[in-house]
């Protein structure tokens, strides 16, 4: 049962120089409302006085086992007793006393979550580094927006206020500073409310440098945004290896064509052809070991079809694929030697029978590599 309207949790490691200002500057703001709220500092392993302050200044304080901002995050959200939840970093840098107006927004129009963007609102200077702005936080907005059809401004605030209710559907794991990319994705993969209001950010107000690692922490971000976009990666892969084998089954019907000055299905067509279908099969590939270990994502049959093959028809799936890839080679091979080993003009027959070389070869690796996957993770579930 909850107890409160709002829960509002600051993520904690060793915060004494900023802690009073914060929950201050808080109470400051919520007290001017009729909000019954309470205020929580989830402990990281603070080996200075951040939690004999916390606890003087009347805010609830939890300990997170697990070292990281997200398992910080996840342990408040879970100690949580009120309605809504609302969380900021405690280093000074964001404007608390816009968290009124984003409980009213949050309430009014029933939404799963309001994000304070500092990309809409007054960025101080010094605030922001240049990378952060201008290029780390607008390209992996940009990246969400894109795979999970958001309308975001700013997805690496780190001020946010959502329902309870909504957030205990999301599954959200990450333990690292991911943990800001998975709430959105998730927030948005659930077909939830997301809302901002302009905010802004003020400039650290701590001496020491903050826990944030630009190129680390933005890699996360990033690999883990990839990680969740099965799909694009599945129709990247099909298209890719679908268009590439047609056009090349052309050119072997075909051969070399010309149209008007151009000259095509010759061996640079062809070329290009086979680095397509490569690069499609390792897009096609990579969204089966994503599917295999993410079970919130669906696969189209085809690609399920290959990730639920059973073990004997697996074996002789495989054995198939290799048998015609060796088969191939021993044809080239004989090519090759009808004309003496020389160094002949060979380029043409050598692409044809080397594309479905690769093509059975690829394959059958790819689908050994899934099926290991899979029984690994079985394993330890």
């Amino acid at each position: 049962m909850n107890h409160f309207d709002l829960s509002f949790v600051f993520p904690c490691l060793n915060e004494e120089e900023t802690m009073e200002y914060c929950i201050l500057e808080l109470k400051n703001a919520l007290e001017q409302t009729d909000i019954n709220y309470e205020i929580i500092v989830s402990d990281n392993g603070s080996t200075d006085r951040s939690i004999e302050i916390a606890k003087t200044l009347g805010a609830r304080v939890v300990y997170a086992d697990k070292r990281g901002y997200g398992e910080a995050l996840k342990k408040g959200f879970a100690e949580a007793k009120g309605k809504f939840i609302a969380f900021a970093d405690i280093d000074g840098s964001y404007p608390l006393s816009f968290l009124p107006e984003m409980y009213k927004k949050i309430v009014e129009e029933d939404a799963d979550m309001v994000v304070a963007s500092r990309m809409k609102g007054i960025v101080e200077k010094g605030a922001m580094p240049f990378l952060h702005r201008y290029l780390g936080t607008p390209v992996l907005t940009k990246l969400i927006n894109l795979f999970f059809r958001g309308k975001l401004s700013d997805c690496n605030s780190g001020f946010r206020i959502f329902k309870k209710e909504s957030y205990e559907k999301w599954n959200v794991k990450s333990s690292g500073m991911e943990f800001a990319s998975e709430l959105l994705i998730k927030v948005l993969k659930y077909k939830g409310k997301v809302l901002e209001i302009p905010a802004g950010l003020r400039p650290d107000k701590r001496s020491r440098k903050p826990h944030l690692r630009t190129w680390r922490d933005g890699m996360r971000h990033l690999l883990f945004i990839l990680s969740e976009t099965p799909k694009f990666f599945e129709w990247m892969g099909i298209s890719f290896v679908g268009i590439a084998t047609l056009f090349y089954l052309m050119s072997i019907v075909f051969g070399v064509t010309e149209i008007g000055k151009v000259i095509i299905f010759d061996y640079h067509s062809k070329l290009l052809l086979l680095f397509m279908m490569i690069i499609g099969l390792q897009f096609w590939f990579f969204s089966a070991f994503l599917y295999v270990s993410k079970a919130d994502d669906k696969p189209t049959k085809l690609t399920n079809y290959l990730i639920q093959l059973k073990e004997e028809m697996l074996f002789f799936f495989c054995l198939l694929l290799m048998t015609i890839a060796l088969v191939l080679v021993i044809i080239l091979i004989g090519y090759w030697g009808a004309h003496d080993f020389k160094n002949m003009h060979l380029i043409r027959p050598l692409l044809d029978i080397a594309y479905w070389i690769i093509f059975f070869f690829l394959s059958t690796m790819g689908l050994m590599q899934i099926h290991i996957l899979k029984r690994t993770i079985n394993r330890g579930s």
